[in-house]
């Protein structure tokens, strides 16, 4: 159970950032230090989840969507990144965050008894 929680944690906070990108993008324009802030959660819980996880891949995943995040929001934040573009990369990285961060927290294999010879 207590493998569960970062990954649970970091699905929320994927689930936010799709939300903050359909339906308050503004937000995600103006509080870019917000974004910043779920960004750096959901890499410290990645890191946190990845010494439990059966897998590794899962966490892997989300640190790097994340660290695209928190350079697409820098991007953005200096104009080199279009709104449009923006938008994107906050959607995908929060849908990549909330489903690999919820796989990992319910897959959990059946440990195979090893026989002894």
């Amino acid at each position: 159970m207590k493998t569960m929680v970062p990954n649970l944690i970091a699905t929320l906070i994927g689930i936010w950032l799709s939300y903050a990108a359909v339906l308050d993008f503004s937000r995600v324009e103006t509080s870019r230090w917000l974004v910043y802030t779920a960004a750096a959660a959901v890499i410290a819980l990645a890191l946190w989840s990845r010494r439990r996880d059966f897998a590794k891949w899962p966490g892997t995943s989300s640190m790097a969507a994340s660290l695209a995040l928190i350079a697409a929001i820098g991007m953005g934040q200096f104009g080199l990144l279009s709104h449009l573009a923006l938008f994107w990369v906050v959607f995908f990285s929060g849908n990549i965050v909330a489903v690999l961060s919820f796989w990992a927290a319910i897959y959990r294999p059946k440990q195979i008894p090893t026989s002894q010879a």
